[in-house]
């Protein structure tokens, strides 16, 4: 989930840059949807037995012989992964918070410049931009 949330905020990102305003609440709605997931997990968890006092995982503390190599060596990557992910995924939230921050200040300097604007042009008169022709159009065929 934590990678799917990585990807959904690099993808958001792309969607604030090309003021793609569908794609900005797709992702959004993905994003919540995620978080809703994350929170029920850590949730669960909460209700398991706590970790030991040192705050390592438990399987850190078991004796060599209680776990295969294997085992130990893949729990310990798995536990890097999620690290390596979870710093991702706040590198990408501070970024897409940046992006979405200066898409605001410029959306509200389109709008001082929009109101400041209003009383400086007329508007526009009713009658026609163009003159019409006087040339009678002739065809050839």
């Amino acid at each position: 989930m934590m990678r799917e949330l990585a990807t959904s905020l690099e993808q958001a990102q792309t969607a604030v840059v090309r003021s793609d305003m569908g794609g900005i609440n797709g992702h959004t709605a993905r994003q919540r949807e995620l978080c809703d997931a994350l929170r029920q997990l850590e949730t669960e968890a909460a209700k398991c037995p706590p970790r030991n006092p040192s705050g390592k995982p438990i399987w850190v503390q078991l004796p060599e012989n209680a776990v295969a190599s294997r085992v130990r060596e893949r729990w310990q990557t798995l536990t890097d992964e999620l690290t390596r992910v979870e710093m991702q995924v706040d590198q990408l939230n501070r970024v897409y918070g940046a992006l979405l921050r200066r898409a605001q200040r410029t959306l509200q300097i389109f709008l001082r410049v929009l109101a400041s604007s209003a009383n400086t042009y007329a508007p526009p008169k009713c009658a026609a931009a163009i003159a019409p022709s006087t040339f009678r159009e002739v065809s050839h065929v």
